[in-house]
Formats: C-alpha cells, structure tokens, sequence
C-alpha cells in the first residue's frame, strides 16, 4: 500500500479561514509519495525538471559537470562510475523529500497523509474526507431570489386610490 502525503496551497496564510477558501484549494491538492523514487533514480534531471525542482537540478548539474571534468584528474574511472551511481540513489531515496521542500518553499502546507493501493485510491480517500469535513459554502443569493423589503397585502391598493371597488 502506497502512502501519500497532502500539500495545498496556504493563500499567505498559516491557515485557511473560510470554508470557501478550504473549497478553493481542494483542485490544487498535490500528492507526494513516500518512499523510494525510481523515475528519480533513473531518470534524474529529466524528473527534476518535470517536478520544477530548479534548484536542485542546477545542484544536479553542477555536481555531474565536477565528476566529468575534474574528478578524472584525481580518481579512477571506476570510482566515478560508483561515486555517479551513489548519487542517483541518493537523488531516488530523497527525491521526494525535494519535492516536499520545494512545495513548502512555494507556499504549501501538508494538510493530510492518505493511502491507497493506487494514487487514485489515495485521492478518493482524501477527497472524500475533506469534502465531508467542510461544509459546502452558501451561495450568495441573487437579488431576485431575495424577498422585497415592502410587500404590500394582496387586498390592498397602493396609491392615491385606497379601495378598488370605489366608484368614481
């Protein structure tokens, strides 16, 4: 069973207040597995980029373009090799604590932890006790479905003519 962690934005703010505000942010839910990462493992500046881990993948790049074109100078082609793929292991067991990171950087809080055999399992789970958890938010009534403030009695005339049955 996958576990998932819930992150959605903050709005600038340690909390939600409103239920409409909770309503709002209920689309922008990201869901961030734990675990090990082997898109990250294998597919390392190709995930960073897809994840928008910029910072990272500068990191990335820098520590790669170090182990091309200087580390030869002073060790083995061999030891490169195990030192590149310690790397990639370490981007695969902490890939997903970067996109954490970088959520929080962005102005997201985690909200909830779900599980499920699948993400969609996961997001049913959450979804369903998030939207039972807040009230659905009152619709602000239309001026035509609000009650006039003056409604005369049915019997009466309003005007300069106060029975309807008098002659003139």
């Amino acid at each position: 069973m996958a576990v998932y962690t819930v992150y959605v934005p903050d709005f600038g703010r340690r909390a939600l207040q409103s239920d409409a505000e909770k309503y709002a942010a209920l689309p922008d839910a990201v869901f961030v597995r734990e675990g090990f990462s082997h898109a990250a493992f294998f597919l390392g500046p190709f995930w960073l980029a897809w994840n928008r881990l910029w910072i990272a993948l500068v990191a990335w790049f820098a520590i790669y373009f170090l182990l091309t074109i200087e580390a030869p100078k002073v060790l083995s082609g061999g030891s490169i090799f195990w030192i590149g793929l310690l790397l990639e292991f370490l981007l695969g067991l902490e890939g997903n604590s970067l996109r954490r990171w970088e959520l929080a950087r962005r102005g997201f809080r985690l909200t909830d932890i779900a599980a499920g055999l699948r993400r969609s399992d996961a997001e049913r789970s959450y979804f369903g006790r998030a939207l039972r958890a807040i009230p659905p938010p009152v619709p602000t009534p239309k001026i035509s479905d609000a009650a006039p403030a003056f409604a005369p009695p049915p019997h009466e005339v309003v005007g300069l003519f106060p029975h309807p049955e008098d002659a003139r």
